[in-house]
């Protein structure tokens, strides 16, 4: 083998091995990206917490003010109601990011109405967040009984981390005029900036001898779903969180 015969073979073998150190450092830095991207978007949901700097009292009336210029009060359902009023309002936390939240629980004669309103750093309100709404009943109560997180009073909500990533979510009955009664589960989208909605089960509410229709199994929700409201077919079924599709899914 002649001298140029090796140097070309040398060459070759060289070039090869670049290539694949240049295809390897790729994967590694796409890789570093990746997992950049994920870690960034987790810690944008939890970092620079807005903290509450004035009385409850300051929240409720800039919450007040602000439903009644923007809808008058209208309700997102139920054409025009009577006037609303706060029953309840609590601060919720790792919810909405970057943001002093608060759950705000309206009344009027037909039930109950929920809202999220959040507010920034110069304590300004900036954004609200229909939930869902519920015409109460005698021991309605019992409904939760069988649901964990943080329940507020004068509701059918509850509020904690019940897929296990790190952020909180909302779960509730709620009513919807061409559904009936049903359970929700929402959960705010950092890219999107709404509630999205990871479940959505037309559910069985016995309001005559009420009993809880959801139960939280650990990694999901039992749900008595209603499968043909005219023939009265109910049955239960497991609504199972899955990471690659961000929902709850029916097993």
């Amino acid at each position: 083998m002649n001298i140029i015969k090796i140097f070309n073979i040398v060459s070759l073998i060289a070039f090869l091995f670049s290539c694949s150190n240049r295809t390897a450092g790729k994967n590694i830095i796409q890789e570093n990206i990746d997992e950049n991207s994920n870690y960034q978007t987790f810690t944008q949901q939890n970092f620079n917490k807005v903290e509450m700097i004035y009385s409850m009292e300051y929240y409720k009336n800039e919450i007040t003010k602000y439903q009644d210029n923007y809808y008058g009060f209208k309700d997102v359902s139920m054409e025009i109601t009577d006037i609303m009023n706060i029953s309840s309002i609590m601060e919720v936390n790792d919810l909405i990011p970057n943001s002093l939240t608060f759950l705000v629980i309206w009344f009027n004669p037909k039930g109950y109405v929920y809202y999220l309103y959040a507010f920034n750093d110069e304590q300004k309100l900036v954004g609200n967040y229909y939930c869902g709404q519920f015409v109460s009943f005698k021991n309605y109560k019992v409904l939760m009984e069988k649901l964990s997180g943080i329940i507020p009073e004068y509701s059918t909500i509850s509020i904690g981390d019940f897929n296990n990533n790190g952020i909180n979510e909302i779960i509730l009955y709620t009513y919807y005029p061409h559904i009936g009664n049903a359970f929700c589960v929402y959960e705010y989208s950092f890219m999107e900036k709404v509630l999205e909605e990871l479940c959505l089960v037309p559910v069985l509410i016995n309001t005559v001898n009420p009993f809880p229709s959801v139960e939280y199994v650990g990694n999901g929700f039992k749900i008595l779903e209603v499968l043909d409201d005219e023939l009265m077919e109910y049955a239960w079924k497991n609504y199972i969180w899955n990471n690659e599709q961000n929902k709850y899914i029916k097993q």
